[in-house]
């Protein structure tokens, strides 16, 4: 099983859950593209990065998820809570998503090699609590944007503020079928 953060339930609602999360590290990469492409982009360079490009030359195990959050868009500006990680027009209309894979629990900012590739950042994560809205299917950006907007609807229903953007996760490798994929829309509260 693929190691990922480990968090205890807070609150369950169907699908929607209210996580505390411990301490994680990310790895992150901005990419320009719309929603489908960038995760392509983005995974393939910190695919790169644990698989040796590093200054170590060390490979590191993958971890899940694999994220994906906008973080600007060329209509200007950042979105607090933006439509997509996770849009358009005639000319094609590049957006910045930030892609993060999530750093093995024995990897801290102290020990993590440096990465060949000066675009990859680190994060490092502490003590979060996070909505979280669990979903199975293939991620495309029609389906990212409805469980956004169904994340924002129960937010607003329920009087619940954000600290952050909302975040697609998604936990599988490709091979897996849609109706057996984990993901996950999360966002820190």
């Amino acid at each position: 099983m693929v190691e990922s953060p480990e968090y205890s339930v807070e609150f369950e609602d169907g699908t929607f859950e209210i996580r505390n999360y411990g301490h994680y590290v990310l790895a992150q990469v901005d990419v320009e593209g719309d929603f489908d492409d960038a995760i392509g982009k983005g995974f393939s360079i910190l695919a790169n990065y644990i698989f040796g490009a590093n200054r170590k030359h060390s490979k590191i195990n993958m971890t899940a998820p694999v994220s994906e959050e906008e973080v600007s868009s060329s209509k200007g500006g950042s979105e607090k809570i933006s439509m997509t990680v996770p849009v358009t027009g005639e000319r094609r209309e590049e957006n910045i998503y930030r892609i993060s894979f999530t750093m093995p629990k024995e990897y801290g900012l102290e020990n993590l090699p440096e990465p060949d590739d000066d675009r990859i950042k680190f994060k490092e994560i502490k003590n979060q609590r996070a909505l979280v809205l669990k979903f199975s299917g293939r991620v495309k950006k029609d389906m990212a944007r409805k469980k956004m907007d169904e994340m924002i609807k129960y937010m607003d229903k329920n009087g619940i503020k954000s600290k952050s953007n909302l975040v697609v996760a998604q936990y599988n490798n490709p091979l897996v079928p849609g109706f057996l994929r984990r993901n996950e829309i999360i966002v820190e509260i």
